[in-house]
């Protein structure tokens, strides 16, 4: 399925996303892999199936996650949710009067990631994958230097390969992941 874009550039539309139940509910759905009922994404974040059906119309009216499907439980009409994989595009070189909400915005998706990370090592998790000789995950961090050109097929090559892996896949497990990077040019460059 092809990745939605949805661009951030009401306070409306900021104000959905960055609520922090919806952010919990949009990874939990991610973590899931297959469509879910309010019900169950309450169980697994331990809150109440009220408080997920809200939020669930407020991301549905952004985008974010449809209706899968419908079906009858035990005598009740239980709707199935997805999450769509979409793009969020804050654009925070809009120079809007929400940049500073933009910013803790990716403050915390990126924190959030930092701190999955920390744990999975902590836990030992690290450990037992470099044994067992699979992937592991990591952080890398540095300078690199890159041409104009060499920035393109960066881009490129990131863009292309998050859309060929936006969706589950038999065998594949779900990967955190946050990617960051940026020139450091000079006013006259």
């Amino acid at each position: 399925m092809a990745t939605r874009e949805i661009d951030i550039t009401t306070r409306k539309h900021l104000d959905i996303y960055v609520n922090p139940q919806r952010q919990r509910l949009l990874h939990e759905m991610q973590l899931i892999v297959r469509p879910a009922t309010c019900e169950e994404l309450a169980d697994a974040m331990g809150i109440s199936a009220s408080s997920v059906t809200h939020h669930m119309k407020k991301l549905e009216e952004l985008g974010l996650v449809e209706l899968d499907h419908t079906e009858v439980v035990r005598g009740i009409n239980a709707r199935y949710w997805r999450a769509v994989p979409a793009q969020v595009n804050l654009r925070m070189d809009d120079g809007d009067d929400l940049r500073e909400v933009k910013e803790l915005v990716v403050d915390y998706l990126n924190q959030r990631v930092f701190e999955g990370l920390r744990a999975y090592v902590s836990s030992g998790a690290a450990a037992r994958d470099k044994e067992l000789g699979r992937a592991r995950g990591e952080l890398r961090a540095g300078v690199i230097y890159l041409t104009e050109d060499d920035a393109r097929a960066f881009r490129q090559m990131v863009d292309e390969f998050i859309d060929a892996h936006d969706a589950p896949t038999e065998g594949a497990v779900p990967w955190e992941v946050s990617i960051g990077c940026y020139p450091h040019r000079s006013e006259s460059a």
